[in-house]
């Protein structure tokens, strides 16, 4: 799960990173788009997002490098950088327009794989009933009970 958070964090760093550099290269109405306060918001609000999960991946890796892998925290990281990455992903198309969707464009992969890796590994559902139970300190089961015989 930690390799899932990894990989799904580093697409969405990628997809902010080519959106990045396509803001402050295209223009619209004579000026570049970072000078558009609305796109300054976008950008500074997936930075947010980034950094955050980059901070409780690492948590989950220290974690893991002193043993055995708190489950907790690995799904914490898991749908934080799954999350975040996918909803960078997302932004960063939008901010790119059609240039961002184009498949010539791996803004659009990132995007798609993204939401794959929300998948494998464990839903964000999944990994929620995790957390759950460490909250709860009790494991819940999660299919109905065998009628009585």
């Amino acid at each position: 799960r930690i390799g899932n958070a990894s990989r799904a964090l580093a697409l969405g760093r990628y997809a902010y990173e080519t959106a990045r550099q396509h803001a402050m290269t295209r223009e619209q109405f004579g000026r570049p788009l970072c000078d558009f306060q609305g796109i300054q918001w976008k950008f500074a609000d997936m930075k947010i997002s980034l950094d955050s999960a980059q901070l409780l991946l690492y948590r989950a890796a220290c974690s893991a490098d002193r043993g055995f892998p708190s489950a907790e925290e690995t799904s914490i990281a898991k749908i934080a950088c799954n999350q975040n990455g996918f909803q960078v992903a997302h932004e960063a198309m939008q901010a790119m327009g059609g240039a961002g969707y184009s498949q010539d464009c791996l803004v659009e992969y990132c995007f798609r794989r993204t939401r794959g890796w929300m998948i494998a590994g464990g839903s964000p559902e999944m990994m929620k009933n995790r957390i759950a139970e460490d909250i709860f300190e009790r494991r819940f089961s999660q299919r109905p009970p065998r009628p009585a015989q």
